[in-house]
């Protein structure tokens, strides 16, 4: 079996060192992990810190991945495969690295017969991102756009406002990548990796439930072609708080006015108010909420029959 290779890009102090040992600690401990840790500067801090975590950490200083000493880090990939034949690399480039450069080497032929790319993962630190993203769009963009996953650190000192703005301007650079929203110590390890390796399971167990980050404030419509006429799938993220009546009042207002269309069915899990995570279940009818487990973001599936998707997003989004 190939060695699995992570990639952890991320802007200067975003955190990815931080985030990194999170995921030793929770879930990663018992692998034969080796972390190659790339300094741009001639004394490497952040590899001794991870040396705590009791792995292998195998240290590239004094220049960037992506510039000086590709040759070095193609070699020390190889170099760290042949002599410790580990189950996992992490790569944690230097903050002022290009993510493409990156996964370029990765994906040489090299390194393709030894390994696979498997999380690519850009951490945001979502207090700096408007001052980042305008004084150094070329390399801050290029850790975005390539990133199969996007991890937004301080989350939880942002307003609900400064949040959605952050997401909305990621998600125009990079449309594709999951985004996690949730502050890291409320959810666990095992999730950020399960999402990071699009293994993520379905808890709410609608299939077209979105798994992909759509526009914030937006909906995205997906369809069963095989009914396409008649059914709509409307699925909606968004680290939007709510109450617990708030969504109740939502679902009663949906299910007596036509202008949303005929919705036949209801799940989600978000947060609430009080910073704890429900999931909510409904039918005509019928309407259930119970505690949940903390999630990336907040997920709502509505399923029904000619949907108004842009009423829906008005009424679960802009509505306090």
């Amino acid at each position: 079996m190939k060695t699995k290779i992570d990639i952890f890009s991320g802007f200067l102090g975003a955190g990815k060192t931080m985030l990194i040992k999170k995921l030793i600690k929770e879930k990663l401990q018992g692998e034969n992990l080796v972390i190659i840790e790339n300094e741009f500067g001639e004394v490497g801090i952040d590899g001794s810190i991870l040396k705590d975590s009791n792995v292998q950490v195998k240290e590239i200083n004094a220049g960037c991945i992506c510039c000086t000493v590709t040759s070095d880090f193609n070699k020390s990939i190889k170099e760290v495969i042949e002599r410790f034949k580990p189950t996992r690399i992490i790569i944690e480039p230097s903050g002022v690295g290009k993510l493409s450069d990156i996964l370029k080497v990765c994906r040489g032929e090299d390194i393709r017969k030894l390994a696979e790319i498997n999380m690519v993962i850009t951490v945001v630190d979502g207090m700096k991102y408007h001052t980042y993203i305008k004084n150094f769009s070329e390399f801050y963009k290029n850790q975005i756009q390539h990133a199969n996953t996007l991890v937004i650190s301080r989350s939880q000192k942002l307003s609900l406002y400064k949040l959605i703005e952050v997401v909305e301007n990621l998600q125009k650079i990079n449309g594709k990548a999951n985004i996690i929203t949730t502050p890291w110590d409320s959810i666990t390890g095992e999730k950020i990796i399960a999402l990071g390796e699009g293994k993520e399971k379905d808890n709410l167990e609608v299939v077209n439930l979105v798994k992909k980050p759509v526009a914030l404030v937006g909906v995205r419509t997906t369809v069963n072609h095989k009914a396409n006429e008649v059914f709509q799938t409307v699925g909606i993220e968004t680290p939007k708080t709510f109450s617990k009546k708030s969504l109740e009042n939502f679902l009663k207002i949906m299910e007596k006015n036509s202008a949303y269309g005929t919705v036949l069915r209801a799940k989600g899990i978000v947060e609430t108010e009080d910073k704890k995570w429900v999931q909510f279940d409904y039918v005509p009818d019928e309407f259930q909420i119970r505690e949940s487990h903390a999630e990336y973001t907040g997920r709502v599936c509505i399923i029904g029959s000619g949907l108004n998707k842009e009423a829906i997003k008005k009424l679960f989004l802009n509505s306090k």
